[in-house]
């Protein structure tokens, strides 16, 4: 019973992206900022560094290919992404130390990789007309705040509750 509670707390962390959408849509800025949350990321890293890297990297490919085909055109940039993100991130905290400050940082760049990442592709196969300098204003920045805040509050409960399901599946 207890081992299902890794695969529902990582299925609400993929949901909570687009709910978190729903209430905060692209308008609700004015237009000016787009805050987009990474929440499932954040919650993916910190299971490749409090729970088991393997496990997570086996979830980025699962959930980086549900989430190509229901939120993005572009069939495999998540896919791919998320296990190589999950993969480094794993690597730098076992060279860094996987303390929460340390992670913060890792993890607020690894998200303004992934967004940099999927602009870069979205350019590249011609499906933006933004500039780099609109995205950086409108988008990073604000993706950078929300996902940081994000971070702030629920990094001790996410630790938390992955080093008690290792200890389940151990």
């Amino acid at each position: 019973m207890k081992k299902g509670l890794l695969p529902l707390l990582m299925v609400i962390l993929f949901y909570s992206d687009s709910v978190f959408m729903l209430f905060f849509s692209e308008q609700a800025f004015d237009g000016a900022y787009t805050p987009v949350p990474r929440f499932f990321l954040i919650g993916l890293l910190m299971m490749a560094v409090f729970f088991d890297r393997n496990t997570a990297i086996k979830y980025g490919f699962f959930f980086g290919f549900l989430f190509d085909m229901f939120y993005t055109g572009l069939l495999g940039a998540y896919f791919f992404f998320l296990p190589l993100l999950v993969y480094i991130t794993s690597k730098l905290t076992k060279w860094l130390h996987g303390t929460l400050p340390v992670l913060f940082i890792i993890i607020l760049f690894d998200v303004a990789l992934i967004e940099l990442m999927i602009y870069g592709l979205n350019v590249l196969v011609q499906r933006t007309a933004v500039s780099f300098e609109q995205f950086a204003y409108v988008r990073l920045i604000a993706v950078l705040v929300l996902n940081g805040l994000f971070y702030m509050i629920f990094a001790i409960p996410l630790r938390n509750a992955f080093i008690h399901l290792k200890k389940v599946f151990d």
